[in-house]
């Protein structure tokens, strides 16, 4: 069977095209009971609108898409999630693209943005990403744009993140004032500008207590795996590192298998700390306390920050939110008493 169009509707209720379309769309000209009759029909014969036709009639695609580098069981669905439910109190829908964390794809997806006209686009960039100057080619074309979570700093583009380097002091700092001194530092891709944030606080908070930010114990990974053949080795060499600040869920995951095959107990032999969106570290034996980073309010936030854009129909000049985060105390690290420097 052919797709409905406006046009068999209008003939099978003897009403004009025009009038279907804005009896559909709601408009205050058309009554009530003529609005009733064409929604039965088109429901009865599943009809839908045609986006390309939409698109052209009213030069609007209703499309957001956001762009991130990889999905994985962390942190992301939450994101995700949150961007699907706000926009579904809207008339946007959304899509997602994956860049393979390439700034090529990211590159190539941009484009393709422009091609299908888009309205918006949330991304988060890659880890090759150094600038934005490729995202100048979605304001020409009048597409409003968000960066979340990886930002540049001194962009002008709107962004949500948090506050990278606070975030971590404050987990740092918690551990020194439970009297851990020699703390092994986890961080990712160096290249990143939230690793490069992160790293800054980790040292910040140590110096403030006047304690050396040894470099052997600052480590920076491209992935996970990586950790397979550095933390065993260190664990074991070096015995008086009481406590681990991983920098991510993906990092802690890694983190906790090597110290519990190396037969540790979290808590008492190895105190663990992490960023995190709460969810991972409510899974570990004990539970892990964390500095709570929420993708759902990423989400949110940066989804709002968008669509406001849109339904102002303007552009918001350098737009920068920065999203507080929490310290919530679970059950991985052990008192050690008043933390002694030097």
């Amino acid at each position: 069977m052919n797709r409905i169009t406006i046009r068999d509707l209008a003939k099978m209720l003897s009403l004009s095209p025009s009038t279907i379309s804005r009896a559909l769309s709601d408009h205050p000209d058309i009554s009530f009971k003529t609005k009733q009759r064409v929604k039965e029909v088109a429901d009865k014969f599943n009809y839908s609108v045609n986006l390309h036709s939409s698109f052209f009639r009213n030069k609007k695609s209703n499309l957001i898409a956001l762009i991130i580098p990889e999905i994985n069981m962390f942190y992301i669905p939450s994101m995700i999630n949150a961007i699907n439910d706000f926009l579904y109190t809207t008339d946007y829908s959304l899509f997602v693209f994956i860049s393979r964390d390439k700034l090529k794809r990211e590159k190539d997806i941009i484009q393709q943005c422009i091609k299908w006209a888009v309205e918006g686009v949330l991304i988060s960039p890659s880890s090759e990403t150094r600038n934005f100057d490729h995202l100048d080619s979605l304001r020409f074309s009048g597409i409003k744009t968000v960066v979340l979570d990886k930002i540049l700093k001194h962009s002008t583009i709107p962004s949500v993140s948090i506050n990278n380097e606070n975030s971590a002091y404050k987990a740092v700092d918690y551990l020194i004032n439970k009297g851990h001194t020699n703390i092994l530092g986890i961080f990712g891709n160096p290249n990143i500008s939230i690793t490069k944030e992160r790293i800054k606080g980790y040292v910040k908070s140590l110096e403030h207590h006047g304690l050396v930010s040894a470099e052997e114990n600052i480590i920076t990974i491209q992935d996970t795996v990586e950790l397979d053949s550095i933390l065993p080795v260190i664990l074991n060499h070096n015995k008086s590192i009481t406590a681990i600040f991983s920098m991510s869920d993906e990092i802690l995951a890694r983190v906790y298998f090597h110290v519990m095959r190396l037969g540790k107990r979290v808590g008492e032999d190895i105190s663990l700390i992490c960023i995190s969106d709460g969810y991972f570290p409510k899974l570990t034996f004990p539970k892990t306390t964390y500095i709570r980073d929420s993708g759902r309010k990423m989400g949110k936030k940066a989804c709002d920050l968008l669509v406001n854009q849109l339904l102002k129909d303007k552009s918001i000049e350098q737009t920068t939110l920065e999203l507080s985060t929490k310290m919530v105390e679970l059950d991985s690290v052990k008192d050690l008493g008043p933390a002694s420097s030097g």
